[in-house]
């Protein structure tokens, strides 16, 4: 066993990132032969069929080495934002792409500003380089407390991140209010806007990221390909900024960070527009059929603009996801986030909402 005095004095400060119950292991565990699982935001239907095909043909080049740039891929990239090819980086994975950033411009005492509950890499970033973070609670309705988190800049502070949709609670903030934001950021501070999730957001006008990015804005825009276009496995995200900002990423990025395989899927997933509105329309349609039939039962739902919905059982929700799980449900607790009444449960395709609808009023109404 290794000695923990051997550590990185960092890392004694840190956990293991938990992921949500594997389908295997539930199956294993309860003797179950079919599983739903609706904890990790996965797209139900899997990859576009155009991207199966183009990571299959790519397989017989696994003996080469990936293009390291991705070239293609950000070209690809740059005409469907308007930028340059040369403002996107392309790595593995965004959580990849986030501890980049963290290695690139965090040093020890250099603090970093963000809300919580969110996503748990922007602390593990930090932490490891020996960063400060600096968490600011949620606002009342589950949003980003934008004003909060300019307060507590200082001299020392270096990034301020924002999840956009948040992870866990699928909240969003206005467009106005985020371009306030950010022309208030003093200019030694960089902003990273997480939209894993921002290909979901249904706002007539929203502006994204890459438009703050062409305006000007000290801004690095992070996405991914696990979500949307159904790519988890494969692990592809990417950072659109100034060629600037990216260049300390790109000092620190893996020499061939995308295997031939997951560049070529994401540039199919990319070409086939008809796939990626068919799963766009019925998330939609999944939101709404969840938020319907969960307030029908009683369940507090938290408006979402994401691929998942933020539920309030208002009672433990410890015995709840058990119940789901004999059931043959798996759902995200949110426990650990400070929310044990909630549960955060990703739209499926309609035939897994219904029967995940059935599951849950049978349980609720024991």
């Amino acid at each position: 066993m290794t000695n923990p005095t051997l550590w990185r004095q960092e890392v004694t400060k840190l956990e293991a990132y938990v992921p949500g119950k594997s389908i295997e292991e539930v199956k294993k565990q309860y003797g179950l032969s079919e599983i739903t699982r609706l904890a990790s935001n996965e797209n139900p239907y899997g990859p576009s069929p155009k991207a199966i095909a183009a990571m299959n043909a790519a397989a017989a080049d696994s003996h080469l080495y990936p293009e390291p740039t991705s070239a293609e891929l950000r070209s690809k990239l740059g005409e469907l934002y308007g930028v340059d090819p040369s403002q996107i980086l392309v790595s593995n994975g965004a959580d990849n792409v986030l501890m980049l950033i963290g290695q690139a411009y965090v040093n020890p005492g250099d603090e970093v500003v963000y809300c919580v509950p969110t996503f748990s890499v922007y602390r593990t970033s930090t932490v490891v380089m020996g960063g400060v973070p600096v968490e600011i609670p949620l606002t009342a309705d589950y949003k980003f407390n934008l004003e909060a988190m300019l307060a507590a800049v200082t001299d020392k502070t270096k990034l301020l991140y924002v999840c956009n949709p948040n992870n866990p609670t699928g909240t969003i903030v206005e467009s106005a209010e985020l371009e306030a934001f950010l022309k208030k950021v003093p200019p030694h501070v960089v902003v990273v806007l997480d939209e894993a999730y921002g290909e979901f957001i249904d706002v007539e006008g929203y502006k994204t990221g890459a438009e703050y990015v062409r305006e000007g804005y000290p801004v690095i825009s992070v996405h991914t390909f696990s979500k949307l276009y159904g790519l988890a496995a494969l692990r592809v995200g990417y950072a659109i900024a100034t060629p600037e900002v990216l260049a300390p990423v790109l000092a620190v990025r893996e020499p061939f960070p995308v295997s031939r395989m997951a560049n070529s899927a994401a540039l199919a997933s990319l070409d086939d527009v008809e796939y990626r509105d068919f799963i766009l329309s019925t998330n939609r349609e999944g939101l709404r059929y969840l938020g319907n039939e969960l307030g029908r039962m009683g369940v507090g739902v938290t408006p979402s603009y994401s691929n998942f919905l933020f539920a309030d059982l208002h009672r433990d929700a410890a015995p709840v996801v058990e119940a789901l799980l004999r059931a043959g449900y798996i759902v995200r607790p949110c426990k650990a986030w400070g929310y044990p009444e909630h549960i955060r449960i990703t739209v499926g395709s309609p035939e897994q909402n219904r029967g995940f609808v059935a599951a849950l009023e049978r349980i609720l109404g024991a």
